[in-house]
């Protein structure tokens, strides 16, 4: 066994446990692999072990191929990116700014996430959701999350519309088209985008995830949409795909350069999404590159353009970061050494002592630069982090450093709290159930009419509560003095909307669909 085999190895020795999920890792370096393992199962149940001919659900991935679908259409004569969205499916655009391909390959477009509206709307991610699904709340967005251009903000909503321009633009299906003009000139046999969720899939892995405790449960992934995802592969079929931006034989050099040039925002600055692929620099080495999660699959692909090295990640569960692991492997490939460990310094949130009756409670960022929010219960003197299967044990460090096993992050709980990651430590704070003095100022219906639905704010024991028929019943927990947080299913901050000194409506916002409006149309006694 080689040094560089032991070093890529230990990366993924979470996957060597005796019964457990894994995944494909492959590694080319000019032409040659020199790298090309599989590790744990495919099936728990049938104890199928994952192989070379294994196909894995890519999700995020997916984006790169369906923008070279639409390119090979301009490439064609068909379409220019630069056209208005309106031009090609002007039935699914309700809002008024002109919006052009161009600005949803690009993410720039300002169009709101399609997974955020469905999960505040009540559908469910272990849903059978469809493409008709999506675009239904895609067609009903009356408003923008910004103005084209003007920020770089993540939207599937963009690629699901990319999907329906290369259908009515070339009258086939995204699937037909991507394996006419992609898969099979490639050789990509075993690689095809899954457009309906009761597709039978040869070979495939299924989806687990860890729940922290030693255990995996199986993960339901229902996908009927794609575009955004869906495109199910291997990892030595999808180095012929990378091969392409190399060598392009099923397009133009043109395009690979559409592909790989980051725009440029109206103030200036650059992004770093380009066409369906984020771009960047790692210790002086330039990629491009893209991930995928849904459900507990996730999937890291990276190719550092004058290094001439691309790095696959697949898995079928979600218990490494998949771009940490996957630029760890960069740096056994590119021969950097893991620095000699010096005693770490303990940061000042760092405690000898933890008391346990501070640590339960709901913890959020103080920066507030990504809503996101967690729930930490103590269980037979443990801490534990609240996942959507149940609690997971934290592992202690020392004093009140612990670890997330299942997220692979680290976490200080007491009075001074913060998440550790590879890069920073984020502060957190304990936020508090509501308590309003007088509730029924808040109490009552709010609906949408984009989201086809309606949340009720409710009273119990003193606490509001936002309720939902499919979401439940969630706390609504104080960030600022009119800025409450939920989780309905997706962490959201809620706004009530005050005219006259009554309320007359609420203000959804999440990471990708902000300032989502709902009106109050009655009220709860």
């Amino acid at each position: 066994m080689t040094s560089l085999e032991k070093k890529i190895d230990k990366i993924f020795s979470c996957w060597q446990k005796d019964l457990c999920p894994g995944g494909q890792v492959v590694v080319r370096k000019k032409d040659e692999i020199i790298y090309n393992k599989n590790f744990g199962y495919a099936n728990l149940e049938h104890l199928i072990p994952i192989k070379d001919e294994t196909v894995f659900h890519v999700a995020s991935v997916s984006k790169q191929v369906a923008v070279m679908c639409v390119l090979l259409l301009q490439e064609d004569g068909k379409l220019s990116i630069d056209d208005d969205v309106r031009d090609y499916v002007a039935e699914y655009i309700a809002f008024d700014e002109p919006v052009t391909v161009r600005q949803m390959i690009n993410n720039v477009s300002g169009i709101k996430d399609q997974w955020e509206l469905l999960g505040l709307s009540g559908v469910r991610i272990v849903d059978t959701i469809t493409q008709k699904d999506a675009l239904s709340l895609i067609s009903k967005q009356k408003k923008l999350n910004f103005a084209p251009q003007t920020k770089w903000l993540y939207s599937n909503s963009n690629f699901t519309l990319l999907a329906e321009i290369v259908e009515k633009t070339s009258g086939k299906t995204l699937n037909e088209f991507a394996t006419e003009r992609i898969f099979k000139p490639l050789g990509m046999k075993k690689t095809f985008f899954k457009d309906n969720y009761w597709k039978v899939i040869p070979n495939k892995a299924n989806s687990y995830y860890d729940v922290g405790d030693g255990s995996f449960i199986y993960s339901v992934l229902n996908y009927g949409t794609y575009g955004a995802t869906s495109l199910n592969t291997t990892a030595n079929d999808f180095l012929k795909w990378m091969g392409n931006f190399k060598k392009p034989t099923v397009c133009s050099p043109d395009t690979i350069k559409i592909m790989s040039d980051a725009p440029k925002l109206k103030d200036g600055k650059e992004s770093s999404y380009a066409g369906g692929l984020f771009v960047g620099e790692y210790k002086g080495h330039k990629y491009i590159e893209h991930g995928g999660a849904d459900a507990a699959y996730r999937s890291a692909t990276i190719r550092f353009t004058e290094d001439d090295v691309d790095i696959v990640l697949f898995s079928n569960t979600q218990n490494l970061l998949m771009k940490d692991a996957a630029f760890a492997v960069a740096d056994a490939v590119f021969g950097y050494e893991k620095e000699e460990s010096k005693k770490e310094e303990k940061p000042e949130v760092y405690s000898d002592e933890v008391n346990l009756d501070e640590v339960e409670g709901y913890y959020f960022p103080k920066s507030q630069e990504t809503i996101m929010a967690f729930k930490i219960v103590v269980k037979d003197g443990l801490p534990h982090m609240q996942n959507p299967y149940g609690l997971a044990p934290l592992v202690h460090i020392s004093g009140n450093h612990y670890k997330i096993e299942q997220l692979n992050l680290e976490i200080y709980l007491g009075k001074e709290s913060a998440l550790k990651t590879k890069e920073k430590l984020i502060p957190l704070e304990k936020i508090k159930p509501y308590q309003p003095f007088d509730s029924t100022h808040y109490t009552g219906r709010y609906q949408s009419e984009e989201l086809d639905t309606f949340y009720d704010v409710i009273e119990e024991d003193g606490i509001l509560y936002t309720s939902h028929s499919r979401n439940g019943q969630h706390v609504l927990y104080q960030v600022e003095e009119n800025k409450f947080l939920t989780n309905v299913p997706f962490t959201f901050t809620v706004e009530f909307v005050k005219e006259e000194g009554k309320i007359k409506g609420l203000i959804f916002t999440g990471n990708r669909a902000q300032n989502v409006e709902f009106v109050k149309v009655a009220s709860i006694s």
